[in-house]
C-alpha cells in the first residue's frame, strides 16, 4: 500500500496555522509514556466497555481520528482485526510517523491527512471509531462529534476518551500549556455535545476525575 499517494500538501498548508501542538505536548505524543498510556490505560478501559455489553467487533469497518504518531494502530489491529481500518490526523508529521509504523509492521492500514469537522469519507461507512484525547484541541468540537456520527453506520459504537476544562486550566496554570478557549468543556457540556450530535452514552468512566472515557452509540436508525 502506498500510504504516502494520500498526503494532501496544500490540506496541511492550509491547517498548520490552525493547529500547532505546544512542543511538550508533541513530545508526550512521540514518547514511550504515549504508547504506555494507549496500550495499558485507554484502549484497555474501551476494551473492558465492549467485553461488559457483549459486543464482538471482530472484522468491522474501523476508523481512527486523530491517529497521531500511531501508537494505537497496532493495537487497535491486532485486538479487532478490522476489515478496513482507515486513521487520519491534522499534523503531516503525525501522519507521516503513523503511516511509517504501520508499513514497518506491515498492517494495513489507509493513514490519511484530514479534519474532524469534515472527515472526506462516506456516510454510515464504519462500525467503530476511536477518538483517543483530539476533541480539547479543536474549537469546533461539537461539529466534530456530528461529523463522527455521520461517518458512522447506524448503532455503530463511538469510543472517546477526553479531559475536561479543569484539566486544561491546570495544564494552562502550571505548565503555560494552551489550548483553544472554545475547546474548553465541562462533563456536563460533554456529555450535552454527544447528545446533541445523535450519541447515545452506553458507559463512562472518569479517571482522576479530568480524564473522561465513553462507550456511545449512534442513535440513527437508518
Amino acid at each position: 500500500m502506498n500510504f504516502e499517494s494520500n498526503f494532501d500538501e496544500d490540506f496541511n498548508k492550509i491547517h498548520r496555522k490552525r493547529f500547532n501542538l505546544h512542543y511538550i505536548e508533541e513530545k508526550l505524543m512521540v514518547s514511550p509514556i504515549k504508547k504506555f498510556m494507549l496500550s495499558f490505560l485507554e484502549l484497555k478501559v474501551f476494551k473492558s466497555f465492549i467485553k461488559s455489553c457483549n459486543s464482538n467487533l471482530t472484522g468491522k469497518n474501523i476508523l481512527e481520528v486523530g491517529c497521531g504518531a500511531g501508537y494505537g494502530i497496532e493495537p487497535i489491529y491486532r485486538s479487532f482485526k478490522p476489515k478496513e481500518y482507515f486513521a487520519f490526523d491534522i499534523s503531516l508529521k503525525m501522519v507521516l510517523l503513523s503511516a511509517a509504523k504501520a508499513k514497518k509492521k506491515k498492517i494495513p492500514v489507509n493513514v490519511f491527512l484530514g479534519d474532524v469537522k469534515e472527515i472526506k469519507l462516506p456516510s454510515k461507512k464504519f462500525d467503530i471509531v476511536f477518538v483517543f484525547t483530539v476533541l480539547h484541541h479543536v474549537e469546533g468540537w461539537r461539529d466534530g462529534l456530528k461529523e463522527i456520527n455521520r461517518v458512522l453506520k447506524p448503532k455503530g459504537l463511538l469510543l472517546i476518551n477526553e479531559i475536561n476544562s479543569r484539566s486544561l486550566s491546570w495544564f494552562e496554570r502550571y505548565l503555560k500549556v494552551f489550548h483553544p478557549k472554545k475547546a474548553y468543556f465541562t462533563w456536563d457540556e460533554f456529555n450535552q455535545g454527544l447528545n446533541n450530535a445523535g450519541f447515545l452514552i452506553l458507559k463512562e468512566y472518569k479517571f482522576l476525575k479530568d480524564l473522561g472515557f465513553f462507550l456511545c452509540v449512534n442513535r440513527r436508525k437508518n
